[in-house]
């Protein structure tokens, strides 16, 4: 695969990275499970959006997208197509999402996938998919069927959000180890026939930690009403 470059994304072989100060972006896409690993200051640890795949097949950029496929050789027969795109929706904000695609040769399977984010967090909240969702601290019983977005907070310092889109939400699990906590969106809910295609969407920010409800509501009302994404 030669370099290339487009929407500030450039490759070098499997790498694909974007800058943006602090947050400077890069994905290996050989290694699709720790998804976009954040370049320096606080955030450094932070991966977000990771895919639990393997067997890297082929890989591109297309306009602000860096698309990857994937065509592991387990009893699945998955063929998956991630697309990773930054979104812009503030200056304060940087975003990205994952459009994760899946497609079986066999006649039916479960192709339930996860996206894995971890980060560093002191406290974490959940919120629904309603017109006007309400943020809930998480307890110790963990996340409830209807949660769709998770909020983690740094004090002092930035707040995360992780969300699924609600029409594309299967489960959420949460993973806490000491201030790391991982986030696990589990995609695709029903089993896959053969000649059918799905497609899920999961959304990752980090912003101020002043006004994260606020900020962090806004994103996840506009992420909602986004249109589907275009077939890979």
């Amino acid at each position: 695969m030669p370099s290339a470059a487009n929407h500030d994304w450039s490759f070098a072989g499997t790498l694909a990275t974007q800058g943006h100060g602090d947050l400077a972006s890069r994905i290996d896409v050989a290694h699709p499970d720790q998804g976009i690993r954040l370049g320096s200051g606080p955030n450094a640890t932070d991966t977000l959006l990771g895919v639990d795949l393997a067997a890297l097949s082929d890989h591109w950029l297309r306009g602000a997208d860096v698309v990857a496929i994937y065509e592991p050789s387990d009893r699945r027969r998955l063929r998956s197509t991630v697309m990773w795109r930054a979104r812009k929706p503030a200056e304060d904000i940087s975003a990205w999402e994952v459009v994760v695609s899946a497609q079986t040769s066999l006649l039916e399977v479960d192709v339930a996938l996860a996206v894995w984010s971890e980060f560093a967090a002191d406290d974490l909240l959940w919120s629904d998919a309603r017109p006007q969702p309400t943020w809930h601290a998480l307890g110790g019983s963990g996340l409830p069927a209807t949660a769709t977005a998770v909020l983690a907070r740094r004090r002092g310092s930035t707040s995360a959000v992780i969300a699924v889109h609600p029409a594309d939400a299967r489960r959420i699990e949460v993973v806490r180890q000491g201030n790391r906590s991982r986030v696990g969106c589990w995609l695709f809910s029903s089993a896959l026939e053969k000649g059918v295609l799905l497609r899920s969407r999961v959304l990752a920010a980090i912003g101020p930690g002043v006004a994260d409800e606020a900020w962090a509501t806004r994103l996840l009302a506009d992420f909602a009403a986004s249109p589907p994404p275009l077939t890979a």
